[in-house]
């Protein structure tokens, strides 16, 4: 039987259910729905549910608990351990694999390094891309969004979510090419399909992963 995290009723005319990131099921019902109707619409969906579902299960994302102290979560698809010390500064340690944080405002300093690390590398990878690719951002900046992973402004502004700090490297890569794309064609034609393709042949396979790779959004 499938029990939903959330239901959520409105004066919409239709029962519909979805999957967040985080592997929740939320139901969309009419305010007059009964909670067997309901449970009914599950069980005829069930199938797609745990599909949907084992799909996120698979992303392999834990999320973290209050205390950050020994929490494993990825930075550009390699997994760092966290690690609370009495030092002032955040201290990285690649070959390790570790990150030392300090213990006082643990989480803001540790999103403050992460977007200052974003930075580097977004911009150190949009400015190659958009090299190869004959066209110039105005401005990269970096942002805290949970719903995308970026974006390109009409002015040619490029924004990145720190999150995407996340994902390994060739994925951000296909994500920077797509938002340059953006200065080329600013909707999503078949000609910017084909300009993001000339750059990343198998783009299609890195945005599925994105797609099943959502929870990344909520690691902090």
């Amino acid at each position: 039987m499938i029990v939903p995290d959330r239901v959520i009723r409105s004066k919409r005319k239709t029962l519909a259910v979805s999957v967040d990131s985080l592997g929740k099921i939320i139901v969309r019902a009419p305010k007059s729905c009964t909670d067997k109707r309901i449970a009914a619409f599950l069980a005829e969906k069930e199938n797609w549910i745990l599909r949907h579902k084992k799909r996120m299960e698979e992303a392999g994302v834990e999320l973290p608990s209050e205390n950050l102290d020994g929490y494993r979560f990825p930075i550009l698809g390699e997994f760092y351990q966290i690690f609370l010390t009495d030092e002032t500064r955040v201290r990285w340690c690649v070959e390790e694999k570790k990150l030392f944080l300090p213990r006082s405002n643990t989480e803001k300093r540790l999103k403050t390094w992460l977007k200052e690390n974003a930075k580097l590398v977004f911009e150190r990878t949009t400015y190659r891309f958009a090299e190869e690719m004959g066209v110039e951002p105005l401005s990269i900046k970096i942002a805290s969004s949970r719903r995308r992973w970026g974006g390109c402004h009409f002015n040619n502004e490029i924004e990145y979510t720190f999150r995407l700090l996340y994902a390994p490297k060739e994925i951000v890569d296909y994500v920077v090419v797509h938002e340059l794309s953006h200065i080329l064609h600013k909707d999503h034609s078949k000609a910017f399909w084909a300009q993001v393709q000339s750059v990343c042949p198998d783009y299609a396979k890195k945005r599925e992963w994105l797609k099943s790779h959502g929870a990344l959004m909520y690691i902090l």
